[in-house]
């Protein structure tokens, strides 16, 4: 939740306007560094991946992990997913839960959306030849029972909800984050796919080109 600030004390009326002026413009400055700062939590080097360690989520100091405010971190986001799609609205959407439901199971958003890069391009409505449905492209055989609320995979909320949950006991069964990619692709022994191997360095390699765009994004104004 967004902690709000102790306002300044006005400068005393015999203060000239222009000393006002470089007040404001100094506390902008402070507020754009929070944000540079909150860059780090999407790449830690523009020269190097995300993901330079894969497997594990990367482990920041609070301070730098809370610079980016949920509601700026969806903002960016959903600004990098409209480069996908022309709905803004069902962008945000996206952003929304991804953020949301990510941030609470305790799994990186930039993931999520790489896996959703990878599986749908952001179409809610997509199906593929063997019946995985929607925008994390889940199969039947997993809707309900994961407290999602709806079984529909072609909603927004619960395809990601459901998405979520699968890639979660993914994670629980694998030794590291590449594993864990595999398994919620079905590639376990290489044999889902022609070249399903390749399917975690996919997923990264869109993971860390999306936190990449994120950080020029131009910082949403929330006041």
């Amino acid at each position: 939740m967004k902690k709000s600030l102790t306002p300044l004390d006005a400068p005393p009326p015999t203060l000239a306007s222009p000393f006002r002026s470089a007040l404001r413009v100094a506390a902008q400055a402070l507020a754009l560094a929070g944000l540079l700062v909150g860059g780090a939590v999407w790449t830690i080097d523009q020269h190097q991946p995300l993901y330079a360690n894969p497997g594990k989520l990367i482990k920041l100091p609070v301070a730098v992990v809370h610079a980016m405010r949920p509601s700026e971190e969806a903002y960016r986001m959903a600004s990098v997913i409209s480069g996908y799609t022309k709905d803004r609205g069902l962008a945000f959407q996206i952003a929304d839960a991804l953020v949301s439901i990510g941030r609470k199971e305790n799994l990186d958003p930039a993931i999520l959306l790489g896996i959703m890069v990878t599986e749908s391009r952001f179409n809610p409505r997509a199906k593929s030849f063997v019946g995985a449905r929607g925008l994390m492209q889940v199969m039947p055989v997993h809707a309900g029972g994961w407290g999602c609320g709806s079984r529909d995979l072609f909603d927004v909320e619960s395809n990601i909800c459901h998405g979520v949950a699968v890639l979660k006991q993914a994670v629980k069964d694998a030794p590291n984050m590449r594993s864990a990619l595999l398994r919620y692709n079905g590639c376990v022994r290489s044999t889902n796919t022609p070249n399903c191997h390749r399917y975690d360095d996919i997923v990264l390699r869109e993971a860390d080109r999306a936190a990449q765009a994120m950080r020029l994004v131009r910082a949403h104004d929330t006041e």
